[in-house]
């Protein structure tokens, strides 16, 4: 009876399946909670190599040493250790590669075409962490041979400069020579900003309209990266609004270091816009009143009988920017002037920083309170820029030369400090990984720089280019620059 009570008992029948149940639960249990370990050690791990990539991209400024800062930055930051999964150490750097540019899309690997060692084209920088062992809690019976799974990360990030209220043109690096790589043509182009010497040294700014292709000091066009050209603004139409850029004392328009976009335009209405800078108000622009000169518009011209200088201001004599008795022009380099004849050799592209401040002086200042007054460094071989003397200049507006010509502007009275200056690109155009020509896109800026003009373009004249000095680059710490550091990958 009892065997039979035995067979026929139900009680406790469940236990057995309970019992083989629970082994699975509990691994379904510690699988769970690994893969949300995994699932933390991931995203801490990935937060490590965002931020080394995004401190090695802020150093990214295509400066020689630029790879250099970058390596340290990544080095030297002590990163949040890596938390989360019973795992509390730093990150460590297993590689990093810089790159000059990103595969097309997200999901193409970066190869061999994106890298590059060159700092001055290092856009981007990407950062491999290495992997983080997790020790696994799932039963390790059920994974022959592994105890632990290692966890890594890899992020890119770059870095841009974002220059705004800048011209929309370029200008071929005028220190860049024949045979240079883009890593010396930058070089130059530094070293340049550096030496006080160097912002002595005049720049002709060539046309490019009938070039087939661009050189050192030529000057070129550009569509803006963001906002727009004033193309419905007073000048002539069908340029684009380049013009009317080139006039206007302010322009919603920004350019990127990362690459600008090369466009034609007509050289003559571009050049008209410029001029309005020296209060010469010609062709498409002769009845704009909306663009203000310079406060100080000195240029070496005349006007007949004295009358009508915004009509009838003309170059002092048929050789300008020679100095004639009338009139002085700031003067350009002893060699850019022809020996024999004392005339422009306009084929000379940079100056050699030896010009004579002493005659400017005497004639530009024959009449009033300036006249015996020059400032230091004034002499035959000045010691001063150009920059320099417009600058003192402003103190003796009212000078006036023989020809009746004195520093204030007559037809848009009284001027705006400073609008000689333009904020330009500088391309290295001859050593471009992007070929430099019309219409060409994305083509690398090797930095934007501030120019000072000291001649007007000659209206009609082929060869009768703008001139200027170099004044220095456009810093980070600038206002009109922005710095845009992120994560692409």
């Amino acid at each position: 009876m009892f065997l039979n009570r035995l067979w026929d008992d139900s009680d406790g029948v469940i236990l057995p399946y309970v019992a083989i149940m629970l082994v699975a639960m509990l691994g379904l249990f510690a699988l769970a909670v690994d893969a949300s370990r995994l699932m933390l050690l991931q995203t801490q791990v990935q937060h490590a190599a965002d931020a080394l990539a995004l401190a090695g991209a802020a150093e990214l400024d295509r400066h020689p040493d630029s790879i250099i800062r970058a390596q340290a930055a990544i080095h030297d930051l002590v990163a949040n250790p890596v938390q989360g999964a019973e795992i509390d150490r730093v990150a460590e750097v297993a590689g990093i590669d810089f790159l000059r540019s990103l595969p097309q899309s997200d999901d193409l690997l970066v190869t061999s075409a994106n890298l590059t060692d060159d700092p001055t084209l290092a856009a981007y920088v990407q950062v491999t962490v290495k992997p983080v062992s997790l020790a696994m809690l799932f039963p390790m019976s059920l994974m022959p041979g592994r105890r632990t799974v290692g966890i890594g990360a890899q992020a890119v990030a770059g870095y841009d400069q974002i220059v705004c209220k800048a011209a929309p043109i370029f200008v071929c690096n005028p220190y860049e020579s024949p045979g240079m790589t883009y890593f010396q043509a930058t070089q130059a182009l530094l070293a340049a900003d550096q030496a006080s010497a160097s912002h002595s040294r005049l720049i002709r700014l060539a046309r490019s309209q009938l070039n087939s292709s661009y050189s050192a000091g030529d000057l070129g066009y550009l569509a803006p990266a963001t906002g727009y050209l004033p193309a419905s603004a007073c000048g002539p139409g069908g340029e684009a609004g380049i013009p009317q850029a080139l006039a206007a004392t302010n322009v919603a328009a920004c350019f990127r270091l990362s690459g600008v976009h090369l466009v034609p335009s007509d050289d003559q209405p571009a050049m008209d816009g410029l001029n309005t800078r020296f209060d010469l108000y010609a062709n498409g622009f002769h009845s704009c009143h909306g663009y203000p000169p310079d406060t100080n518009v000195r240029k070496g011209y005349t006007a007949t009988y004295n009358a009508d200088w915004c009509n009838n201001a003309i170059p002092a004599n048929p050789g300008w920017p020679m100095p004639v008795a009338a009139a002085a022009a700031l003067p350009v380099d002893q060699n850019m002037i022809n020996t024999g004849t004392q005339s422009l050799n306009p084929h000379v592209i940079l100056g050699s920083g030896v010009w004579d401040c002493a005659t400017y002086w005497s004639i530009a200042h024959a009449v009033g309170p300036g006249k015996n007054s020059p400032p230091p460094g004034c002499t035959a071989a000045a010691t001063i820029t150009r920059y320099s003397v417009y600058q003192y200049e402003l103190n003796f507006l009212d000078d006036s030369s023989l020809g009746g010509e004195f520093g204030g502007p007559r037809c848009v009275a009284p001027g705006v400090p400073g609008r000689r200056i333009i904020t330009a690109a500088i391309v290295n155009c001859g050593s471009n990984p992007v070929p430099v020509l019309n219409y060409a896109q994305s083509v690398p800026v090797a930095a934007f720089g501030r120019f000072f003009l000291t001649l007007p373009a000659t209206s009609g004249a082929a060869d009768g280019n703008p001139y200027a000095e170099f004044v220095g680059l456009v810093k980070r710490s600038d206002p009109s620059s922005k710095d845009m550091v992120q994560l692409y990958r």
